[in-house]
């Protein structure tokens, strides 16, 4: 832990109690939703909490209660409800393994709870889902392959979770928004993440992309994947991670980021709730936290945005409180590749009433990119207002530009 986390936990259990999870991540129960999280399952657990680590135990008490929903109903043959429960029960008991920034045998038992549930998903599940385990750097990367039976030669979303995520997250949305295009998908815990964490993989400065590499090695030998249509998702620190791989992987053909991490890390591991930097440090296996901060110093792309030569799109929120929207446009006039910017006005970094959209927008637009790919000057930034305007003319807050 970093000192500025065990000077500070009192501060953040203060606003949990008193302001509930939002305080913390201003509209994250919406994303979460998409994500697959139950809103009641969520309330849940953090309503009663007074402290975060209630939160922590409060994820596997309620996952216990979940899974067992799930049992009673397989055994009655109500499979549909009993794969959906199985799901939730995954998410909750994710959560709580990932809420211990350690080796904690808890973790473990945790993951293996996580991994329990998600296997009776698997089992239940009327389409392709596959266990992935890739050797990397002596350890293994873990993923899940999902796609249509019978699917050939099709389309390939890798999905690249955030730094508080695992590839569980991304099930819900490969399996309503994804696979309905037709395509396949892959959801990756890289190095620092889920159960690669959990085994021992760390997180470095440019391992992860090195990850997703051999994940594309994986994928084009797979027959129901193109291996000229591979394409890239990632959210959160996930944008970070996907836009250095974009800048080194040129068998990607499209790439989309959101939910902003583009520029320096000073705000998120220095201004921000000191739990991300606690995390990161753990992810990174670093116990020293002046060496980490040396690699945190070094964790820009400004030396590689200019390397990115797919479509990308970068989706923000105007108030996004991990990287100014300063910052955003600075990285994204660095980009020299056909390239599209969405700022969703008055939201903060999960731009979450908007998530519905913006989600399924996203994978449109990467769909486009496919069939109908932009010119390499192309380029257009948009500010979408609250009540639903869509600003293509400067793409910027109307309060920058004040009359004169």
């Amino acid at each position: 832990m970093t000192q500025r986390s065990e000077q500070q936990r009192w501060a953040l259990d203060t606003l949990l109690a008193n302001g509930g999870f939002d305080v913390l991540h201003p509209g994250a129960e919406f994303v979460l939703t998409q994500f697959g999280y139950d809103a009641a399952d969520f309330q849940r657990v953090v309503e009663p909490a007074k402290a975060g680590i209630m939160v922590r135990d409060r994820f596997g008490r309620i996952a216990m209660e979940v899974e067992q929903k799930a049992k009673y109903h397989i055994n009655r043959g109500h499979i549909t409800a009993g794969r959906r429960l199985y799901h939730r029960a995954s998410l909750l008991y994710g959560r709580a393994y990932y809420s211990y920034y350690s080796d904690d045998p808890r973790r473990l038992k945790y993951q293996n709870c996580c991994n329990r549930c998600f296997d009776e998903v698997i089992s239940h599940s009327n389409h392709i889902i596959e266990r992935v385990n890739i050797p990397f750097e002596g350890k293994t990367a873990y993923g899940l392959f999902e796609a249509p039976k019978g699917i050939k030669a099709a389309p390939c979303l890798i999905l690249v979770p955030g730094m508080d995520m695992f590839k569980e997250d991304w099930h819900q949305t490969i399996e309503t928004m994804v696979l309905p295009k037709g395509w396949a998908a892959f959801a990756i815990d890289g190095p620092g993440q889920g159960e690669s964490l959990t085994n021992g993989l760390k997180v470095g400065l440019d391992n992860y992309e090195a990850a997703i590499s051999r994940v594309i090695d994986w994928l084009i030998e797979r027959p129901e994947v193109n291996p000229d249509n591979i394409m890239l998702m990632g959210v959160s620190m996930g944008s970070y991670w996907g836009s250095r791989t974009a800048a080194r992987e040129n068998r990607l053909k499209a790439v989309a980021t959101m939910m902003a991490c583009y520029g320096s890390k000073h705000i998120i591991f220095d201004v921000a709730q000191p739990s991300y930097k606690a995390n990161f440090m753990y992810m990174a296996g670093y116990e020293d936290e002046d060496k980490f901060d040396e690699l945190a110093s070094a964790m820009i792309n400004d030396d590689l945005y200019g390397n990115i030569s797919c479509p990308i799109l970068m989706v923000t929120g105007e108030y996004d409180e991990l990287t100014r929207l300063e910052d955003t446009y600075e990285v994204y006039e660095m980009i020299k590749a056909p390239k599209e910017l969405w700022v969703y006005g008055e939201e903060f970094h999960p731009i979450g009433p908007s998530s519905g959209e913006w989600l399924l927008a996203a994978l449109d637009w990467l769909q486009n990119s496919l069939v109908n790919p932009q010119g390499a000057e192309y380029s257009k930034k948009i500010y979408i207002t609250p009540d639903g305007r869509y600003d293509e003319s400067v793409g910027e807050p109307p309060w920058w530009h004040p009359p004169q």
